[in-house]
């Protein structure tokens, strides 16, 4: 099956819209012009990836990310900016700025849709399928965006280790920027929903203040105890 493609974009994008270039390449392509529209389609489907075009958007693109987000929405998103326009905290899983060319938009949409890897780690009760993108704990299944799976990857192969802000900023995102770590936050508080009983109350995935974070597998107790 082709892949489904929700594509936000302004109505009048017209020459530069992308949907003729994805369904010339064989992507099945939703195209929707308002946030609600948008939401609507999402709350009755969930697309392969969510193309998100800011450039002639009439409403906050990134704001549009953000609560897609923190409602727990774990879609593949592609965000298109504006040359020159910044955004540090979308929640975006990638950015396109500047002149857009075929080759730079395939390019990309083939890299999140592979995914990071093509295998299965587990740690304790924890499964992760790299390759589709999906953890499982107690046979509860969640998807993952590809940052979400890097970033749990990265913990399951270093459990018991204090992993720093700046070590996980430049594992995951490449960068060695640390003076602003939400984004590198916002990702845990989707982890911990993912695969804790109690978010609000982590035991797999815990905060060390002032260093970082530690994905710790909790011991079962005794027979008895």
């Amino acid at each position: 099956m082709d892949p489904q493609i929700l594509l936000v974009e302004g109505r009048r994008a017209k020459g530069l819209s992308c949907a003729p270039l994805l369904e010339k390449k064989g992507y099945h392509v939703t195209r929707v012009h308002t946030r609600r529209n948008a939401n609507a389609w999402l709350e009755k489907g969930s697309p392969d990836l969510l193309i998100v075009d800011a450039r002639h958007l009439r409403f906050n693109a990134s704001r549009f990310c953000q609560a897609l987000r923190a409602n727990g929405n774990p879609v593949p998103l592609l965000l298109i900016l504006p040359e020159g326009e910044e955004d540090p905290s979308s929640g975006a899983t990638a950015i396109l700025r500047g002149k857009l060319t075929s080759r730079k938009l395939f390019n990309r949409i083939r890299r999140i849709l592979s995914g990071p890897g093509g295998e299965i780690l587990r740690v304790g009760d924890i499964v992760l399928d790299v390759k589709r993108r999906t953890v499982s704990r107690s046979g509860q299944q969640r998807r993952l965006t590809p940052k979400q799976t890097h970033l749990l990857e990265v913990f399951m192969r270093n459990p018991g280790r204090v992993l720093t802000r700046a070590f996980l900023m430049k594992e995951v995102w490449n960068t060695d920027f640390v003076g602003d770590t939400r984004t590198l936050e916002v990702h845990i508080h989707w982890l911990r929903r993912a695969i804790e009983e109690t978010p609000s109350n982590p035991v797999y995935l815990t905060t060390v203040r002032r260093l970082g974070y530690r994905f710790d597998v909790p011991q079962a107790d005794p027979p008895g105890a």
